[in-house]
C-alpha cells in the first residue's frame, strides 16, 4: 500500500512538472499564429488576410514524396528579382504524415500586399543527376572552348581570369536552377585552383611546346603547338567537371510542383498618430554667461522614421517633430515674438523618445517680430527670423481607423 502512494505521489509531481513547463512554454508558442496554405485553392487561412506585423507559423499538405518546401516572399509579382524572405522545410523520419510547418519569420507590413512562391521539391533520381551532371559539363566545356584564341606563339583569353570564373559559376548556377542540396551543400563557386589554370594558359608560351610534349611521327611545329595548346585546356576542363561533380554527386532534390500566389493581403493596421504636450526654450542671443531666451508650453506631432518591427530601435524612437507654442515669447519689455501665419511662434525639430512617454525635441523655432506692425498678427517676411529650440514633452499615441 505505501508503495502504490509513492507511485502516485511520483506520478503526480511528475504531471506538476510537466503543467508548469506547458504554462512557461507557452509564451514562446504563442507568439507565432498559424497559418495554413490551401494547395488546392491557393490562398492562406480560408481566404483571410495574413498576419500584419509579427511572425507566423505557415502549414499546409504535401505529398509522399515531397521532400523539401521551400517558400520564398516578394514584394511584388515579379518572382525574377532576389526574395524578401526566403524558408525551407525538409521532411525527416520525425516529421508529421502529409504535412509541412515552417516559421516565416519575416513580419509583414499592413495594409500591404505580397507574393508567395512555394516549390516543392523530391529526391532526385540517379538517372536525373547523371543527365544534370551531362548538361553542366557539356555547357561548361563549350564555354571554355570559345573562351580561348590559338596563336602562333601563344594562347589567350578573351577575357580576364577572374570573369571567365566568375561566368563559369553562373552557368552552374543557372543549371542547378531547379535543384536544391538535401544536406544544405551549396555550390560555392569555382575554386582558386581553376584561377590558376585559366591564368597558368592565358601566360601559356608555345615555344616551350617541344619541351612538355612528346612529337607524333611527321608532325610539324605548327601542329605541336597546337597539341601542347589542346591539352592544357582539356586539363582545364577536367579539373572543372570534378568539381561541379562534387556537387551534382550529392543529394539533391528536384523541383516538382510550384504555386505562386500573388498580391496577397496583408490584415489592415492602426495608424498611429503621435501627440506631444511639453515645455520648452528658445534662445535669442548671447553667450554661455549672459544669453536671452524665453521658454514656454507647446502641442505638436511627432513621425516616427521606422517601426520597431522593421527598424532597428534607434530609427524606431527617433522622428520629425512639429508643433506650435501656446504663447508668445518674451525677449525683452519691448521684444515679443509671435509667427508667421497662425499667430503663434511654431518649431521643426528632430525628437529622440528616451523613455516610453517621454520625448526629447532640439531644433529650430520660427518667429516673427512685432515691431513696426500696427497688429501682432501682421504678416511680413522681413519680421521673421529663426532661432534654436529644444524642449522636453510628454508623448500620447492616438490609434485612428484610417484606411481601415
Amino acid at each position: 500500500m505505501q508503495k502504490l502512494s509513492m507511485t502516485k505521489t511520483k506520478r503526480m509531481k511528475k504531471n506538476y512538472t510537466l503543467l508548469i513547463c506547458l504554462l512557461f512554454s507557452y509564451p514562446l508558442f504563442a507568439q507565432y499564429e498559424t497559418v495554413v496554405f490551401n494547395y488546392d485553392r491557393s490562398y492562406f487561412n480560408e481566404g483571410q488576410p495574413l498576419p500584419a506585423e509579427s511572425d507566423f507559423m505557415l502549414t499546409g499538405e504535401t505529398g509522399k514524396e515531397v521532400g523539401m518546401v521551400e517558400v520564398a516572399i516578394y514584394g511584388s509579382p515579379d518572382t525574377n528579382k532576389k526574395p524578401l524572405y526566403r524558408n525551407a522545410w525538409k521532411n525527416r523520419p520525425s516529421s508529421a504524415d502529409g504535412g509541412f510547418i515552417l516559421p516565416v519569420n519575416y513580419p509583414l507590413r499592413g495594409n500591404d500586399e505580397y507574393t508567395f512562391l512555394i516549390n516543392y521539391y523530391e529526391p532526385a533520381s540517379a538517372l536525373q543527376q547523371q543527365q544534370l551532371l551531362r548538361q553542366l559539363n557539356s555547357a561548361l566545356d563549350s564555354y571554355i572552348d570559345q573562351s580561348f584564341v590559338v596563336s602562333k606563339s601563344s594562347v589567350e583569353l578573351r577575357k580576364h581570369p577572374k570573369n571567365m570564373r566568375s561566368d563559369m559559376n553562373t552557368i552552374v548556377n543557372s543549371g542547378l536552377g531547379l535543384y536544391r542540396s538535401q544536406i544544405n551543400y551549396e555550390f560555392g563557386g569555382f575554386s582558386d585552383i581553376i584561377l590558376d589554370k585559366l591564368e597558368q594558359i592565358n601566360n601559356l608560351r608555345l615555344r616551350k611546346a617541344r619541351r612538355n610534349i612528346i612529337a607524333g611521327e611527321g608532325e610539324d611545329k605548327r601542329t605541336i603547338r597546337l597539341k601542347y595548346a589542346q591539352e592544357q585546356v582539356e586539363a582545364l576542363k577536367v579539373l572543372v567537371n570534378q568539381e561541379v561533380a562534387q556537387y551534382a554527386n550529392a543529394q539533391l532534390l528536384a523541383l516538382t510542383d510550384s504555386k505562386k500566389i500573388t498580391d496577397y493581403a496583408t490584415k489592415k493596421t492602426r495608424n498611429v498618430l503621435a501627440i506631444n504636450a511639453g515645455y520648452g526654450g528658445v534662445y535669442y542671443s548671447g553667450d554661455a554667461d549672459n544669453f536671452t531666451s524665453d521658454t514656454s508650453p507647446y502641442i505638436g506631432i511627432s513621425i516616427p522614421f521606422g517601426k520597431a518591427k522593421f527598424s532597428s530601435a534607434f530609427w524606431s524612437r527617433a522622428s520629425i517633430s512639429t508643433g506650435v507654442f501656446l504663447t508668445n515669447l518674451k525677449f525683452g519689455e519691448d521684444n515679443v515674438a509671435t509667427g508667421p501665419l497662425v499667430k503663434r511662434p511654431f518649431y521643426l525639430a528632430l525628437g529622440y523618445r528616451a523613455l516610453p512617454f517621454v520625448r526629447i525635441n532640439a531644433g529650430a523655432a520660427v518667429l516673427q517680430s512685432d515691431q513696426g506692425a500696427n497688429s501682432i498678427s501682421d504678416f511680413n517676411v522681413d519680421r521673421v527670423y529663426i532661432r534654436p529650440f529644444i524642449g522636453l514633452s510628454l508623448e500620447l499615441n492616438l490609434w485612428l481607423d484610417l484606411n481601415r
